[in-house]
């Protein structure tokens, strides 16, 4: 008896492994907690396929997987500045907006589209969420926001700061900030320039070098304030508020920061592409990108979808538009791959220091 029910057993395992491989796959790779996981078993099931999501936790990261090969991604959501270096790479395809029928329903926030209406890649990306880079900092001490509020970025890289700080691991975001607290241009590649940034940042006295981490660090009190995205800012704040906590840190961005842009791309490494059109479409109906939206935290570049979240979510933050009126904001952009190396290992060195 049990020999029989044995059998029976593997064989509705047998029908259910083939029923599986069957499916169409689909092969996304983004970021952590960058996506709405039950939209997208939604698609799965409205669509009878079958996703295989892996996140990281950097752009390097996604470039590292995409152009090693060796899963066919179908679907990627890098930064700006990757999707310039993918395509100068021949890693993406072009996006054909005849299989996007939604397109015609949305409109994109020009502040948005205008970081990449002039570049090659302009084909070869539907846009997601963008957002900026700023200062998360702890309430409890006032004279921290008062440093940050006199000194900006610089408040980071003061070599006498009595604070403890944090600064992100991301060799465009701490030179980028170094250069915007000198005065310069993000994207310069003036030796003089990148050397300044590079004494400000060994001469800083940074208590901690992470990613994610460095939120939790400073609303547990363990840092004083630390440079982060802004959705890390959010992520915090709408957690807080859903579970009635006191809300002991606060975000500032200076009047000179980034703004970035992240978008669906299809890196060349796919081979469902008709699908993978499927899937950004799917994320370009409104109702699903104000879910979607909610869930994340971050910025929808879709006006439509950012208009509901404000009016009807009650997403009227400060800092949630990340280019209000009067600021300046600086895209990254690819330079080149010698500069991007060069980068990297001023980084490094600071790492090291």
């Amino acid at each position: 008896m049990k020999k029989i029910l044995m059998i029976a057993l593997l064989l509705v395992t047998a029908v259910t492994v083939v029923g599986c491989s069957q499916k169409e796959t689909l092969y996304v790779l983004n970021w952590g907690e960058y996506m709405d996981m039950d939209l997208v078993a939604a698609f799965e099931k409205e669509f009878n396929v079958r996703v295989i999501y892996d996140e990281v936790g950097s752009n390097e990261e996604m470039e590292i997987l995409i152009s090693a090969g060796n899963t066919p991604y179908d679907i990627a959501i890098p930064s700006e500045y990757m999707i310039h270096q993918l395509y100068t790479q021949g890693l993406l395809k072009p996006i054909n907006t005849a299989l996007l029928p939604n397109l015609e329903n949305v409109t994109f926030f020009e502040d948005a589209t205008d970081l990449y209406a002039d570049e090659p890649y302009v084909d070869y990306m539907i846009p997601y969420f963008f957002g900026s880079i700023g200062i998360i900092y702890n309430t409890t001490n006032p004279a921290v926001k008062a440093a940050i509020v006199e000194q900006g970025f610089g408040a980071l890289f003061d070599p006498n700061t009595p604070f403890r700080i944090g600064l992100y691991d991301s060799a465009r975001d701490a030179v980028g900030a170094a250069l915007m607290t000198l005065g310069f241009d993000p994207n310069t590649t003036d030796d003089s320039a990148l050397q300044q940034a590079e004494t400000l940042l060994l001469n800083a006295n940074f208590r901690e070098i992470g990613d994610d981490n460095l939120k939790s660090l400073v609303i547990q009190n363990n840092l004083d304030m630390a440079l982060v995205y802004s959705g890390d800012y959010f992520d915090e704040l709408y957690a807080h508020e859903e579970e009635g906590l006191t809300v002991n840190f606060d975000f500032y961005v200076p009047n000179v920061s980034n703004i970035w842009i992240d978008a669906f791309v299809l890196p060349t490494t796919g081979q469902n592409v008709e699908l993978a059109h499927k899937f950004i479409n799917y994320f370009l109906d409104v109702e699903i990108m104000v879910e979607n939206a909610d869930w994340v935290g971050y910025t929808p570049v879709m006006v439509e979808a950012y208009t509901i979240l404000v009016e009807e979510y009650e997403y009227d933050y400060e800092h949630y538009y990340p280019q209000p009126e009067g600021s300046i904001r600086k895209a990254y952009q690819f330079i080149s791959f010698e500069h991007t190396q060069r980068l990297n290992d001023i980084l490094t060195r600071v790492r090291a220091n």
